[in-house]
């Protein structure tokens, strides 16, 4: 893991960020030690073009589930090495965890954040079979701005059948502290100077919102947040639940007691916590299209 090869991205949006990204990247140098992996392959040509694959210890394994687990860091900071450390408690289901880096603001606007995440699933889709993982059983996750990610793939299939994939390769989505609204009129107005960075338009801020598409979905979300994360972030979970279930689709839910935004997190590494138990209950079904079973 490229430890030693992580750019500086200027100054953290919120303080506490710091604190989160020193623990994110002591966790997983100690992760990475006892976890089979593959690390830095390109899956384009930019330097952020990169993913991490952690692997069960058997390497004779085949047709297992795969999580591409996107980071987070308000699109304009972060890095896949912040995520090694979900990786021993998924590895043993057996199941295979990737975590990609993609372009970040103010260098790209979104949706090229947006299509970076995109040409990650097309890499596993196409050679996740070479390293034992069934490119019929991927899910996709990720924490706050990863979130948002994972979910506007999972609402918007269009652009992965654009690329070549099934209509309907998500087979689950983990949103982890995410935010679902990034229309100027409704969020925080301390983040509005982060719409700044991200959107070329107040147009983009529609189509960048996965609420906005959640009408017809059939992917099963898995949506939690803490008690004590971002205020905006907290309305903007209760709203995209309540959609998701009115539209039919499968939708688990809970709050992490006591949790900030970075704390939900981290818990995701907790073997006997509830987010690891769900991920690999949901995993191991054979009957993804009904989950949860």
């Amino acid at each position: 893991m490229s430890f030693n090869d992580m750019p500086d991205l200027g100054p953290f949006l919120r303080p506490d960020a710091q604190r989160y990204h020193e623990e994110c990247i002591r966790l997983s140098r100690e992760a990475v030690t006892r976890t089979r992996s593959v690390l830095d392959i390109p899956y384009g040509s930019d330097f952020f073009h990169k993913l991490d694959i952690f692997l069960p210890n058997d390497a004779g394994l085949k047709n297992l589930p795969v999580l591409v687990f996107m980071h987070g860091g308000a699109w304009r900071n972060g890095f896949k090495e912040w995520f090694g450390y979900m990786a021993p408690p998924l590895v043993t289901l057996p199941a295979i965890l990737i975590s990609p880096n993609y372009r970040l603001a103010p260098n790209v606007k979104l949706p090229t954040q947006l299509d970076d995440c995109c040409a990650t699933l097309r890499w596993v889709y196409s050679n996740i079979a070479a390293h034992g993982g069934d490119p019929n059983r991927i899910f996709v996750g990720g924490h706050s701005a990863g979130g948002h990610l994972a979910s506007l793939m999972s609402l918007r299939p269009q652009r992965l059948t654009a690329l070549g994939m099934p209509h309907d390769l998500i087979k689950g989505c983990f949103a982890l502290s995410a935010g679902f609204n990034m229309e100027r009129v409704s969020i925080h107005p301390d983040r509005a100077p982060l719409l700044d960075l991200l959107l070329e338009s107040s147009d983009d801020g529609t189509s960048s919102s996965p609420i906005k598409f959640v009408k017809g979905n059939r992917v099963p979300f898995h949506i939690v947040y803490g008690t004590h994360d971002l205020r905006e972030l907290i309305d903007d979970n209760k709203q995209m639940i309540d959609r998701l279930q009115r539209e039919g689709c499968t939708v688990e839910h809970y709050l992490l007691d006591g949790c900030s935004h970075f704390d939900t997190s981290i818990a995701c590494g907790d073997p006997n916590g509830v987010w690891v138990q769900t991920v690999r209950r949901w995993m191991a079904s054979e009957r993804s299209a009904n989950l949860p079973v």
